[in-house]
């Protein structure tokens, strides 16, 4: 049943073709039964919603865009990454991410309550973080408007565990940015975490939903557990918040996380909330018991292979998504334009993410790269925006493949992001295919195989208006001979036209 329904909505599906790289990710993703007479009303209800007019130019805007910023940013920003002189990786329960500080180092909940005390990020401009994303050429924002430590960065009257109620701050982070935002012409959405809440009951559904054994019991807090049950946090807390991020603020998405075994119904009641503010704000795979309108692949996994559906690759900048003081294994521009290329030629976006620290500053050397990426799209933007993935992906004898690897430095050594001539990534827009290289050829003449037979009327060198593009057909494929390349700049992008 949940294939013929994604059968039906074509690219406005629930992302199949990647569900086992998401549930080898991040567990399961609702405790919903596929085909049981539940799970058929609901779909036969959300269904409508999912392919009406609205949320297609949703989908619309969200490829479009092709290329955002994602950002994690909490109290646990002031910590570091660092526990009573303790790192992450120094002892602990579960991941070793600097956001997850409060579960890895089982902080009671009073305690880490009062890291708000001290979250004064007197640094913070909304506009230069908004002008930062657009050096980059990234055209839409997302923020965690609360992680799983249960602290909101906007202002809720549900609970005061927020920025402007709970901290020196007491300012509303999230209008902020949405304003700044808006002024600036790229679209905003929100993370929230509306399962997992270490403060106030969320546990995903873990003890009244999951089996007797669950595998994932990490994820919630059982060192100093809120004396409430899972429905009534949803219904007193996560609910009503994510009502008053959808109807107060203008989101282009919102990015739910950690389902595990939320139940159908409750995944359903969300997707209903989001869709009635607004029916073009879409909702990602991590709602839960495939009510989503886009998919995710995994964190830091690019997927293997093309498709056409609606998806979404998040990746770091570093190896951490909340400011972790001591991880210096930055991504290089070469890299992120790989992570940027081999996600579009695949169909995706990519929502690339920065973690600022406590003061409220974005990294330096994530910013550095950021603006070197951005100059590439100044040049070449019309290979990634809103492009969709040809018959072909790659070509060449560059066998990268960064699946899994989460980019931790134990296996990044073994990435090697030196490209070779032979090297091309394929997108398409309308009657134009794009060839993207990232490295440069030992002569000025190269040759595409994956080219060979179509219909090319013209060759073009993006940026280079005026430099004549020789090319022929020969056995091997399209040769190019190509004009003088600068070698400071990284690759260069062909455009051909076809019939």
């Amino acid at each position: 049943m949940i294939q013929k329904r994604l059968t039906q909505l074509i690219v406005y599906a629930a992302f199949s073709t990647f569900s086992s790289l998401t549930l080898q990710a991040s567990g399961p993703w609702g405790s919903g039964v596929p085909g049981s007479p539940e799970m058929l009303a609901l779909e036969a209800e959300w269904l409508p919603m999912a392919s009406s007019p609205a949320k297609q130019r949703g989908h619309q805007r969200f490829k479009e865009n092709k290329y955002g910023m994602f950002i994690h940013w909490g109290i646990y920003s002031t910590l570091g990454g660092v526990y009573q002189g303790k790192r992450m990786d120094e002892g602990g329960t579960g991941p070793k991410v600097a956001e997850w500080i409060m579960r890895r180092k089982e902080i009671p909940r009073t305690e880490y309550a009062k890291l708000a005390d001290d979250f004064n990020p007197t640094l913070f401009d909304a506009d230069e973080w908004v002008a930062i994303a657009q050096a980059a050429g990234m055209r839409y924002m997302v923020i965690t408007s609360k992680h799983h430590d249960g602290f909101a960065l906007f202002d809720s009257a549900v609970s005061d565990f927020n920025a402007v109620d709970a901290t020196p701050f007491g300012r509303d982070i999230i209008r902020e940015l949405e304003q700044a935002c808006k002024k600036a012409g790229i679209d905003f959405g929100v993370y929230y975490s509306h399962a997992l809440d270490w403060r106030d009951g969320g546990d995903s559904g873990i003890k009244d939903y999951g089996p007797e054994k669950p595998k994932k019991k990490v994820f919630a807090n059982y060192f100093d557990p809120a004396p409430v049950k899972f429905d009534d946090y949803i219904i007193n807390k996560s609910l009503p918040q994510v009502h008053e991020l959808v109807s107060n603020y203008e989101l282009c998405e919102i990015w739910f996380d950690t389902p595990i075994y939320i139940p159908a119904q409750n995944s359903f009641d969300f997707y209903k909330t989001v869709y009635a503010a607004d029916p073009e704000i879409l909702v990602n795979q991590r709602i839960g018991n495939d009510f989503g309108d886009f998919g995710i692949p995994g964190d830091n996994v690019i997927p293997e292979s093309i498709s056409e559906n609606a998806w979404e690759c998040v990746a770091t900048t570093n190896n951490s998504w909340g400011y972790k003081s001591y991880d210096d294994d930055w991504k290089s521009p070469i890299e992120i334009l790989y992570w940027l290329v081999a996600n579009a030629s695949k169909g995706g976006n990519l929502l690339l993410n920065v973690g600022p620290d406590g003061r409220g500053v974005i990294p330096s050397p994530a910013v550095a790269s950021l603006r070197t990426v951005g100059d590439w799209l100044t040049i070449n933007g019309e290979a990634i925006y809103g492009t969709k993935p040809w018959r072909v992906d790659h070509e060449g004898s560059g066998n990268l493949d960064i699946r899994g690897t989460e980019h931790r430095r134990k296996v990044k050594k073994d990435l090697n992001f030196d490209f070779k001539g032979d090297d091309f990534w394929f997108t398409q827009k309308d009657d134009k295919v794009y060839a993207i290289a990232l490295g440069h050829p030992e002569t000025r003449t190269v040759v595409i195989e994956s080219l060979k037979g179509e219909p090319i009327q013209k060759v073009k060198l993006l940026g280079h208006k005026w430099a004549r593009v020789k090319w022929n057909e020969t056995q091997d494929g399209i040769e190019v001979s190509l004009p003088k390349l600068k070698k400071d700049r990284v690759g260069y992008v062909l455009e051909f036209d076809l019939d």
